[in-house]
């Protein structure tokens, strides 16, 4: 039986380093209509310092709620090469984590429910937490994610980290790109909440009012920003 699929954006962004672009991400939204989940696909290439190219392709499936149920990461570099894998059971509320590598594959299940949210290496999937957690209009508002800071070898499970989210506002109106107007909300990161005595820069995050797919992302001399973005009707 045929899948009916139906893309309902595709772009790409621009990593930089200051003002050095060392990075691409191409990406698309799919819909699923058999089963309504919605599918991103990313791929990431990225130069490194010894000249070869770091590939990474990111399968980030959702289901009709637009929570996270499965994420596949491959990258690949050289004759290196690494594929984990995030498997959601929401009714079980388990995840089953599976790292593999060309000399073995490693397997890891730990206590996971919907207000965790899975990470990957793909800008077009930072801001799909704003889809469904429910914020604080008058303060910052804590958000668990789970994700792996395995490379190319097994060296520790997906740990989880908490962070904390602020809207500085839901409709910025002067927000543009390129000179372009666009509508987008203001959203800001956090290490600490703010009655903290710790004074921090946040990560600024300005995304679209399409899916939770981010315009641009601001980290200190680090930037991510939309390249194109083609909404399909």
């Amino acid at each position: 039986m045929s899948t009916q699929a139906e893309i309902l954006l595709e772009g790409s962004y621009l990593y930089y380093e200051k003002d050095l672009n060392y990075s691409q991400e191409n990406f698309k939204l799919v819909h699923f209509l058999d089963n309504q989940t919605y599918h991103i696909y990313s791929e990431i290439l990225s130069r490194i310092e010894t000249g070869e190219f770091l590939k990474v392709i990111v399968r980030y499936e959702m289901n009709p709620q637009f929570h996270p149920v499965f994420v596949r990461i491959e990258k690949s570099l050289g004759n290196r090469y690494a594929q984990e894998t995030f498997k959601v059971d929401l009714t079980a509320q388990e995840l089953l984590y599976t790292f593999q590598n060309s000399k073995a594959t490693q397997d890891f299940k730990k206590s996971f429910s919907a207000k965790h949210y899975l990470t990957s290496p793909a800008f077009a999937t930072s801001a799909i937490f704003s889809l469904t957690r429910k914020f604080d209009p008058t303060g910052r508002t804590p958000v668990t994610f789970l994700g792996s800071t395995n490379d190319w070898d097994y060296e520790r499970a997906p740990e989880e980290k908490v962070v904390f989210a602020e809207y500085k506002t839901r409709e910025l109106a002067d927000f543009k790109l390129n000179n372009a107007p666009l509508s987008a909300s203001h959203l800001c990161l956090y290490e600490y909440d703010a009655s903290s005595a710790a004074t921090e820069s946040p990560v600024e995050f300005f995304v679209s009012k399409h899916y939770g797919i981010p315009y641009q992302m601001i980290q200190g001399d680090q930037k991510i920003v939309i390249k194109n973005l083609k909404k399909n009707n």
